[in-house]
């Protein structure tokens, strides 16, 4: 009997090192680094398809933590430490695939297409037999540099080290901001200036300012003449944007624009010193942040527009309230699955495959970005999760902590206490049901 057991064994061990599906992954020996990070594949089972930038939810994905690599690497998926099937699968299905990946090196910044990281340009074709065995070879040549502001006479670059924001993180903390001046600023150098802070939405940097979009979005060049600051929202930020909201996790980004960015740019620009001619404007999660930004800073801004903002009534936050009881980040009452990003009045995907795709990128990504801006830090710093991961069963304690980010009891305070300086000073277009990127 033990005999046959021990058979047995070596049979299941040997399927399983027959049914792993390997991939060489090189780097490019003339950049002469070592990485430790960690090492994403991403694949597409339609090889006429390019694969997408963004994780695409409909794929299989498979990362690997590495350290010290330099030259090669070879990872197989079953050590993978993580992993998104989609579909019930359990691995992957016999075929040919499409495979890209990169190798994220910085995990102070949201995202992997950080500067210091290295990618594949080229994507490499993998074969999958019946037996579940496959090999590939993937090049990662591309190296990520810094991205840079070009400066003119009209766009200027700010980083501005906040000690407030150093402080609370123990550590150097820039702020970053470009600064658009109106043609005329040039031309007459005794005129003043209103400001206009724009704070983008997800995806937006201060590094946009460089291309046309953000003047057509934004109206920069209608009107009578502004000085606008387009700010960057999620600099040195590893759980996602900060919004400028002040967060009991990513630090008092709010009282830093208010105290420390604003006096400096004072001091440096010919701008108005009067906060009736200073605005604060933005979209999704910039919405949110500028909404935040006037009903906690009321005497440091003029008035603020507030497009398509994250939630701001946690009685319909992503579609779900909150504060009922037992309630579940995936299903409904009746189980019913929960749809989340709406085309046409139809769900793209469910919040159970956001979330999953979320913890398999890590972190920075949307539901992390709200639990470090709206709660509180575990005892290793990071965000609480309002949600279990496996189950979707909210945590009513980490919504109770949420409550002071919740707008619409902000509105009402602020109705109470000047009912007639609400009105004119915050103007917000109604939050959609789902998240806005």
């Amino acid at each position: 009997m033990k005999q046959i057991i021990t058979l047995i064994t070596l049979l299941l061990l040997g399927t399983k090192a027959w049914t792993q599906i390997q991939i060489r992954v090189f780097t490019d020996p003339s950049l002469n680094r070592t990485y430790t990070g960690k090492l994403y594949i991403f694949t597409q089972n339609d090889t006429t398809k390019r694969i997408p930038n963004n994780p695409d939810p409909s794929q299989a994905m498979f990362a690997w933590m590495v350290k010290d690599v330099k030259d090669e690497i070879t990872v197989t998926t079953d050590q993978a430490s993580n992993r998104y099937l989609p579909n019930g699968m359990s691995t992957l299905k016999p075929g040919y695939y499409k495979i890209a990946g990169i190798l994220d090196t910085d995990f102070e910044e949201r995202g992997t297409f950080n500067a210091g990281n290295i990618y594949a340009r080229k994507e490499a074709i993998l074969y999958v037999d019946e037996q579940g065995k496959g090999t590939a070879t993937l090049a990662l040549t591309s190296f990520i540099a810094s991205p840079i502001i070009r400066e003119t006479e009209q766009v200027k670059e700010v980083i501005f080290k906040s000690k407030l924001l150093s402080d609370f993180r123990k550590k150097d903390i820039f702020m970053k901001a470009a600064v658009r001046l109106p043609a005329s600023y040039k031309n007459d150098s005794t005129r003043l200036y209103p400001i206009v802070f724009v704070i983008p939405g997800w995806g937006g940097t201060h590094y946009d300012m460089q291309g046309s979009m953000p003047v057509r979005r934004y109206g920069m060049d209608m009107g009578k003449d502004k000085i606008y600051v387009y700010l960057n929202p999620e600099t040195q930020s590893p759980f996602g944007l900060h919004a400028f909201v002040d967060s009991r996790v990513n630090g008092p980004w709010g009282k830093a624009l208010v105290e420390e960015l604003i006096p400096h740019l004072e001091s440096k620009y010919r701008i108005v010193k009067d906060a009736s001619q200073r605005f604060v404007m933005g979209q999704s999660t910039g919405g949110y942040g500028s909404l935040w930004l006037q009903l906690n800073y009321p005497d440091a801004f003029g008035g603020c527009w507030s497009v398509s903002p994250d939630p701001v009534d946690f009685t319909s936050f992503i579609g779900i309230n909150l504060y009922e009881k037992d309630v579940n980040l995936y299903t409904n009452k009746e189980g019913k699955e929960r749809g989340i990003f709406f085309m046409q009045g139809t769900p793209t995907m469910t919040t159970r495959v956001m979330a999953a795709v979320e913890n398999f990128t890590g972190d920075g990504e949307q539901l992390q970005a709200f639990e470090a801006e709206f709660g509180v830090p575990d005892k290793n710093g990071r965000p609480q999760q309002v949600y279990d991961h496996t189950t979707g069963k909210v945590d009513p304690a980490v919504v109770k902590s949420w409550e002071p980010y919740d707008l619409v009891n902000s509105f009402k305070e602020m109705l109470q206490n000047y009912p007639v300086r609400s009105m004119v000073k915050c103007m917000y277009m109604p939050v959609l049901p789902i998240i806005s990127y």
